[in-house]
């Protein structure tokens, strides 16, 4: 069977859509190891380099440790306050160095990071309130409908 122009054209777009789509995903990876040899990754990029390198390091974490959702639990135990958000940054990134998982579950290394957080602000003179402190027993906690 003979390919006409019509199919040549198609053909020729499918190949330069497909190239142009790699080159663009082999740029931004560029622009990423940029950013990290100069310690400008944002998160997202963080995260990028991650998933981009589980298949070559043959790790699939099964349970990740986020601050943001370590945060929202925080905050459904205390009233916020503007040093909490690095407090649990840093409880976490020492949980995520020592966590040995013998099939506890995220929750735990939460409760953990949770439990330091305290711990540092303690040490730095800081005033965490829990919320069963300043509201009335009958009165529903903020963020407590997060999961």
């Amino acid at each position: 069977m003979r390919k006409t122009a019509k199919d040549l054209r198609n053909t020729l777009a499918g190949r330069l859509c497909a190239a142009r789509y790699r080159l663009t995903a082999k740029a931004e990876r560029l622009r990423r190891a940029w950013r990290y040899a100069f310690s400008r990754l944002s998160p997202d990029d963080a995260q990028h380099v991650i998933l981009e390198c589980r298949d070559s390091a043959g790790w699939y974490p099964l349970l990740i440790l986020s601050v943001d959702e370590t945060l929202e639990e925080a905050r459904r135990n205390y009233a916020d306050h503007p040093a909490l958000p690095q407090l649990i940054t840093s409880a976490c990134a020492r949980v995520g160095a020592k966590w040995e998982d013998y099939g506890e579950a995220i929750r735990e290394a939460r409760s953990w990071a949770i439990e330091l957080a305290e711990d540092y602000a303690r040490h730095l003179n800081i005033v965490l309130i829990p919320w069963d402190d300043i509201l009335p027993p009958d009165k529903a906690k903020p963020h407590a409908d997060l999961s």
